[in-house]
């Protein structure tokens, strides 16, 4: 297999996970990013409702794992 750059197919677009603090679980946020773009994005505190603990959490950028 012959590996490609992102510019023959498009850019790479990474999800946005959390890590939940009671369970140490990664969640999907539900939103995505382009990878070349993340390390100039800025992030706001979020909320979103755990589906592994059932509490709500506040997420911003420090907590953020980028996956496929």
């Amino acid at each position: 297999m012959i590996a490609t750059t992102a510019k023959a197919n498009g850019p790479v677009i990474k999800r946005l996970l959390v890590r939940c603090p009671s369970t140490a679980k990664l969640t999907p946020t539900g939103q995505t990013i382009e990878e070349q773009l993340w390390a100039d994005a800025k992030v706001k505190d979020q909320k979103f409702d755990c589906p592994h603990c059932d509490q709500t959490h506040t997420w911003n950028k420090k907590d953020v794992v980028l996956a496929r």
